[in-house]
């Protein structure tokens, strides 16, 4: 490419040469000046495959460069996933009995549970477990199991970096720069913290808590054992329709003694009214039957059973 350019130069300097020649000797000609048009538009279209070269060129130290560091990356995960392969083959097994249960499972049943437990491995975004952020690198500290602080500890350490590895320490000037920029922010008000971040100084535990565990599914199993009903085959939705049934069918049934209580009452009532009105056409016919007997101007006491009938309705 060099030597394209040189010559190309050379030739625009020649037909410029031979024209201010000419031009001098009083001679000026068109086609020396043509030439010379000529040899700049081959300079210029050099000029630019000059440039499409330098520009393919770095583009070229760039993909070595990301191929490198590909090749590189490769090569940890190869490494990461060979060792890990080692770690796995010399993990003792656990070996069970013969007539221990067994209990059948699948990828999907792993990457289920998995998904389940995932909030539990990770803070939310937010939260700090107590460390002061607004403080310099070297004094935050990591609030550990026993309540106690670790200083120089970082809250992300060994989160986010191949591996699982901790992340690489701070240089000298890094840390001062960091402690000069830190120093130069006024800190946040204590009451506006909250309001920013409602994470602000809460602890992430890696377990769900007692409420949370008395409020799921192992604890409603162990309540269902102690009730001695048998969790496996257990539906949640069939207990429900079978008390909504029970009810229904004790609601009949208080439904069905209600009205025969009414039924009976009426009976009896209908049947008292019945005997009521027997006694008094029976008073009525003796009344009757005296009133025919007795004669004209004598009155006659006569014995009636309708005063015993009386007197058996008084008792």
């Amino acid at each position: 490419m060099d030597k394209q350019l040189d010559a190309l130069f050379g030739r625009v300097e020649a037909a410029l040469t031979t024209l201010i020649d000419s031009i001098a000797k009083y001679n000026p000609s068109e086609k020396l000046a043509d030439d010379l048009a000529h040899a700049d538009r081959a300079l210029a279209q050099g000029l630019r495959e000059l440039e499409q070269h330098q520009a393919n060129h770095a583009r070229i130290q760039q993909l070595r460069a990301e191929t490198a560091a590909l090749d590189a990356q490769t090569k940890d995960v190869a490494g990461s996933l060979w060792a890990t392969r080692k770690e796995v083959d010399n993990t003792p097994t656990t070996t069970y009995p013969a007539d221990s249960p067994r209990y059948p499972f699948t990828i999907a049943d792993l990457l289920g549970f998995a998904r389940r437990i995932s909030r539990n491995t990770l803070p939310p975004p937010g939260v700090t477990n107590g460390l002061d952020l607004s403080a310099p690198p070297t004094q935050q500290s990591e609030v550990t199991m026993d309540g106690t602080a670790t200083p120089g500890a970082s809250f992300t350490s060994g989160v986010g970096t191949p591996g699982g590895g901790a992340t690489a320490a701070p240089t000298p000037d890094a840390m001062v720069s960091q402690a000069t920029v830190a120093s130069s922010v006024p800190e946040m008000p204590m009451e506006l913290r909250h309001a920013v971040n409602p994470g602000e100084g809460a602890v992430f535990i890696p377990w769900p808590t007692e409420d949370k565990i008395r409020s799921g599914a192992l604890a409603e199993y162990q309540r269902l054992v102690e009730r001695g009903m048998d969790p496996k085959g257990y539906d949640p939705e069939e207990e429900e329709q079978r008390k909504r049934d029970e009810e229904q069918a004790k609601k009949e049934a208080e439904e069905r003694a209600r009205l025969e209580h009414e039924e009976a009452e009426r009976r009896m009532q209908e049947e008292r009214a019945r005997m009521a009105r027997e006694r008094e056409r029976a008073r009525q016919e003796a009344e009757r039957r005296g009133s025919v007997a007795e004669p004209v101007g004598q009155k006659k006491s006569q014995f009636s059973f309708i005063d015993m009938d009386d007197e058996d309705d008084d008792e």
